[in-house]
Parts: structure tokens; C-alpha cells; sequence
């Protein structure tokens, strides 16, 4: 494992970028722990992005002890929800026969539960069974490899120049294959379990003329992260951690408090969808104690011609976000959820990406209680783009955006 320490506050190279700030009407000497040096210790080794927890090191004589929990826990529910690793529970669900039941562990049924509960509630915008075309537009680890090579009947060998076949869209997005409601899960006597429904199953004819069985698939990669960032909000608190934050790559972050400042807010930037005026985020967010999950268009994505494809696939559609032929381009370009649970908070982010304006508006009024959004629209008939928000406390830094509150 690679470790790395500085003695500095940092900022975080991601989605969300964290700095030390001074809250409204504090002077630059009002602070909390003057002597206070702000540490951090980071990663690569889990999800495929760097992990980082900053931490007061005056105040923390065992954070050897407490990264190594950390690390330990990432790497257990990584464990769980790898569509790469031939012992996961996701893997094995993903290669089981429809109608199989798989063991799973308890860690892995509560993440399907957080799955659920967000599906439930956003109508199937959010949509673990899409792993079948999250596969097909080529945003698994398998095509970020160097050495990546087709392995199945729909890949493109250059499969960011090229569109998927129609036909493997059109199956892939059926209900079949994406009705998650139909998956069962619990508990029994011989521990958890899920079970891929009989009926989640398509068959594609291939180049040879052959009929291809193809199954439902999960993929659990951003909410597996949010989750990790829940584990590792206990682990902090139970440890006494007061200040500094944890993060998974900038789309997951656990908020303390900020040691350096009076109220111990931190400033949170975000990053910007699109390179509008040059800068490197559109707003900026004043938060402590409190977890935020952010995802969007920018972060894995190809271009073709005058199209974006990138790694948030609509269930509805088939396409990636923004990118139907049967759509006129308009739609949330990022999301960044703050408070509930990150496991929940990461598939609400996705799920807003996939929401018409007026639904994704209307589903952060209906939930202003659970959780605060900042999201990006961007209307293609019109070429803007707007900042809308619930947030208390936040500044958009981004002038040639427009903002509206959620009102």
C-alpha cells in the first residue's frame, strides 16, 4: 500500500476540492488550534482513485492505527462490489443464471438496501441494473486497461470512436434486464442472499448468427464508494476525530471540521462541468460535519462528433446522459448531494443526472428535509447554463453561469 504525508493543508484533486476558509465576518487571526498542522495520508488502491484523510496530527497520536482501519474497511466493501474480482458478490451475481440464487455478505445487502431505497424513491432514474450498458458505452475497468482488447460480441476495439450496435442498446435497455425491483434479497437461516430474477435475461444475435444469452447486470461503483465513506465516518467518529475530512476520489467526502478556522467550516470548490471562463470550479460550498457526494458528465467521457458520452447511463433512454438522438442535448450536466448518507447521496447524484429539469427540481423540494443539491442544467436550445440550488450556504464562482434558487 502507498502511503504519502504532508504536513500542509491540501487541496483535493477530484470533484470536489477542499481548502481552509474563514466564515462570514471572521478575521484571518480568529482561529481554533493556531499551532494545529493539518496531515494527510493517501492511496490508490481502492476504486480505482485516490483516498485521502486529512487529519490535526497534534491531536492524533494513532493515525497509523487509524488509517489502517480505514484502509481495511475501503478495501472490505471494495471487496464486495467489484465487478472485476471473480470472489466479489457482484461478480459472482453478475455471472450467475437468471433465477440463481447468490450468497452475499451483510455488508453487500445493506449496500443493495441504500440501492433500493434510492430506486424506489427516484422512480428507477437510479439504476444499479445498468451494468449491461454501462458495459456496452465502455465505462468499466476492463476498458481502462492499456491492454484492453473486445471480449464480447458488442465491443468496438476502439470503442470511444465508435457507437455500439442499435440492436445491443435496444436489449440491453429492456425491462428485463433492468427491473432491480425484481431482484430479491434478505436474510435466512444460511446467512444473505440475492436472488437475479428468472426473467432477467435478453438474447442478441451475433455477427455469426448465433442467439447470445446476456443477464442483468449490477454495478455498484459509485455507491460502493459512498458507502466506503459512510464505514469511514463511524471510524472516525469512534475514534474521536473531530477535525479534518475524508474523501474517495472527490465524488465521496466525509466532512469534520475545519481546526483552523472559528466555527470550523471548510470551503469546498467544485469543480466545473465545462471550461466556460477557465476556471477550475463553478461554485464554492461552506459545510462541516456532514457528508457530500457529487457526480456529473465530466468526470469519464468520450466525444463523437458534437455528442458527449460519458459514464452515467440513462435507464430511460439507453444512452448515456445528454447524448439520446431522440433528445435535444438539455440536461443536468452535475450533481452535488449534502447530508443523509453517502451511499444514498452518491445514487441521488446519479439519479438527478438522469431527471428532466422539472423532475429533478421538484425531487430536491420533496426531499429538503433528507438532504441539500447543487446541480448544473444545461439548456442546448438556449447554449447556458445554470447553477440551480437549495444550499444554505454556497457562492457561485462561475460568471458566465446563470443561478436560481430552489425555491
Amino acid at each position: 500500500m502507498r502511503k504519502k504525508l504532508a504536513a500542509s493543508a491540501v487541496m483535493l484533486a477530484g470533484l470536489l476540492m477542499v481548502s481552509a476558509c474563514a466564515g462570514a465576518g471572521e478575521e484571518e487571526d480568529d482561529r481554533v488550534l493556531t499551532e494545529a498542522t493539518l496531515a494527510a495520508m493517501d492511496d490508490y488502491d481502492h476504486f480505482g482513485t485516490m483516498t485521502r484523510w486529512v487529519y490535526v496530527r497534534e491531536q492524533t497520536s494513532d493515525a497509523s492505527a487509524i488509517w489502517d482501519r480505514l484502509t481495511q474497511s475501503s478495501e472490505s466493501v471494495e471487496s464486495h462490489v467489484s465487478s472485476e474480482r471473480t470472489e466479489s458478490d457482484i461478480f459472482r451475481f453478475n455471472a450467475a443464471k437468471a433465477g440463481e440464487r447468490v450468497a452475499i455478505a451483510e455488508e453487500t445487502y445493506r449496500m443493495l438496501v441504500a440501492a433500493r431505497t434510492v430506486y424506489e424513491e427516484t422512480d428507477g432514474k437510479y439504476n444499479p441494473a445498468t451494468g449491461l450498458l454501462v458495459d456496452l458505452w465502455g465505462f468499466t475497468p476492463r476498458h481502462r486497461k492499456a491492454n484492453y482488447k473486445p471480449e464480447t460480441d458488442y465491443d468496438r476495439a476502439l470503442y470511444a470512436e465508435e457507437l455500439p450496435a442499435e440492436k445491443y442498446i435496444t436489449a440491453f435497455s429492456s425491462e428485463a434486464v433492468l427491473d432491480f425491483s425484481a431482484v430479491e434479497m434478505g436474510q435466512d437461516g444460511d446467512g444473505y442472499y440475492a436472488v437475479k430474477p428468472e426473467t432477467a435475461f435478453v438474447t442478441v444475435e451475433n455477427a455469426a448468427g448465433e442467439a447470445i444469452e446476456y443477464t442483468m447486470q449490477l454495478n455498484f461503483s459509485g455507491i460502493g464508494k459512498g458507502y466506503s465513506a459512510d464505514c469511514a465516518q463511524e471510524i472516525l467518529r469512534d475514534a474521536g476525530q473531530e477535525y479534518g475530512y475524508y474523501s474517495l476520489g472527490g465524488s465521496s467526502m466525509v466532512l469534520l471540521a475545519d481546526p483552523t478556522r472559528q466555527g470550523g467550516v471548510w470551503e469546498i470548490g467544485v469543480n466545473a462541468p465545462r471550461n466556460l471562463s477557465g476556471k477550475t470550479s463553478y461554485a464554492s460550498i461552506r459545510a462541516r460535519d456532514i457528508v457530500l457526494s457529487t457526480s456529473g458528465d465530466y468526470e469519464q467521457y468520450y466525444e463523437i462528433g458534437d455528442r458527449r458520452y460519458c459514464h452515467i447511463v440513462d435507464p430511460a433512454t439507453g444512452y448515456p446522459i445528454g447524448a439520446s438522438p431522440v433528445q435535444d442535448g438539455s440536461h443536468v450536466v452535475c450533481a452535488t448531494v449534502v447530508g443523509g448518507r453517502a451511499a444514498e447521496g452518491d445514487a441521488r447524484a446519479t439519479a438527478l443526472c438522469c431527471m428532466g429539469l422539472d423532475e429533478a427540481l421538484n425531487y430536491c423540494r420533496a426531499n429538503a428535509d433528507v438532504f441539500r443539491v447543487l446541480l448544473v442544467w444545461y439548456d442546448a436550445a438556449e447554449d447556458t447554463y445554470t447553477a440551480y440550488s437549495n444550499l444554505e450556504d454556497w457562492t457561485l464562482t462561475e460568471s458566465v453561469m446563470q443561478t436560481e434558487e430552489i425555491a
